[in-house]
């Protein structure tokens, strides 16, 4: 008797739910720069197909990023490819020049929601463009990742 309720227990506990996660992929940028020319494309996942999720944009930057901000365009793809596009100015310092967002030695990071409520099939993939005025190579940003995280 005790073996088929330690059998039913254990079948019971299979088949609960894993916890639905955030995921986050990175992109390292070379170190002569990013050319606007050169979008970085990003597959998100997901764990949960039914579940929705906010999807967020980091950068990393050093010390020697020359700018307060920095000019993104973001294409958020779905599966049937259709294009929502968004153009983003990330604010990486404040007026004074001192760095926000997290981050210790010369790097540091910010992050963005570029998204919120987004089904799986609502975003696909993310295509990222710099767009900064008058800078065809961009110095000083080391990655920019995207992070999905359940809702």
């Amino acid at each position: 008797m005790t073996v088929v309720v330690a059998a039913a227990m254990l079948i019971m506990a299979s088949c609960e739910r894993k916890p639905v996660m955030a995921h986050a992929q990175f992109k390292h940028l070379p170190a002569v720069g990013w050319q606007r020319s050169k979008p970085l494309m990003f597959q998100p996942q997901y764990d949960d197909s039914t579940a929705t999720y906010d999807v967020m944009l980091a950068v990393r930057h050093s010390n020697s990023y020359p700018y307060r901000n920095l000019s993104l365009v973001v294409d958020i793809v779905d599966t049937d490819s259709a294009v929502n596009r968004r153009r983003l100015n990330v604010a990486l310092a404040d007026e004074y020049g001192n760095w926000q967002g997290g981050g210790f030695g010369s790097l540091y990071q910010d992050k963005v929601t570029i998204a919120t409520g987004l089904a799986p099939v609502q975003a696909s993939a993310v295509k990222v463009w710099q767009v900064m005025s008058g800078c065809d190579t961009l110095h000083g940003v080391a990655d920019v990742g995207v992070i999905t995280v359940p809702k």
